[in-house]
């Protein structure tokens, strides 16, 4: 659950190694990467116990992730058993940190930000809020039919170059630079890249590069789809 909130490596192995040793068992061995944790432990002088996790969905979700290392620490501090485990998953499932209107307008909301950032006037950012929150409904509607990432940055940065474009063709902008640029920021794997290089200095080198290639190909991914229309409009 961790790993598919965008935690670092580090923090998974750490995470499963503590809760494990607050239960009594021995000769410990966790290793994680982004898409498998392999668990291996003793307990009571019996034959190893081996267990393999294989994740298929990540994504970022920071106040879900800090109620998970939350129930982390109190599993590892009060020892609690394995019922009241999934009760305190369940509440933590049952409870969304954010409201879905809210991480629609934030998305927009960050997109007019960062127009504004990068010199865009007071239209471009209204039309890079607009341009992203429909956006964010575009990738929520791809995600429910199991979309890979690729082909969703693909459709997000056409998406984005196409709708600048067409609104500097109709005169309700100036300049298409700012409003494409402060728009893909929202699609930028800032978290995704900085867990990379974050995982590389600390000397998981499998985690990392796997971190780090993702980072890339959603950057190819942004970068193939912005150039479509480009080209279409010469």
């Amino acid at each position: 659950r961790l790993l598919q909130c965008g935690a670092e490596t580090y923090r998974v192995e750490d995470a499963i190694f503590r809760i494990c040793k607050s239960y009594d068992s021995t000769e410990i061995n966790v290793y994680a990467v982004p898409t498998t944790i392999i668990t291996s432990l003793t307990r009571n002088n019996e034959a190893p116990i081996t267990r393999v996790a294989r994740i298929h969905k990540r994504s970022t979700n920071l106040g879900l992730l800090d109620q998970l290392n939350t129930l982390c620490r109190d599993v590892c501090r009060e020892k609690l058993d394995y019922h009241s485990i999934k009760e305190r998953l369940n509440l933590i499932d049952m409870h969304n940190v954010y409201p879905k209107y809210m991480i629609c307008l934030a998305t927009g909301g960050g997109a007019a930000f960062f127009t504004f950032l990068f010199c865009g006037g007071i239209i471009e950012a209204i039309c890079s809020l607009i341009t992203c929150v429909i956006l964010w409904y575009m990738i929520e509607c791809m995600k429910h039919i199991r979309t890979n990432t690729l082909f969703i940055n693909i459709v997000g940065g056409f998406w984005i170059a196409a709708t600048a474009l067409l609104c500097y063709k109709l005169g309700i902008i100036k300049d298409y630079e700012n409003m494409v640029i402060g728009s893909i920021m929202i699609l930028v794997p800032g978290l995704v890249l900085t867990n990379a290089i974050r995982d590389l200095i600390a000397g998981d080198i499998v985690a990392g590069i796997t971190k780090f290639t993702e980072a890339l190909l959603v950057a190819a991914g942004i970068a193939v789809g912005a150039a479509v229309p480009f080209s279409f409009a010469g």
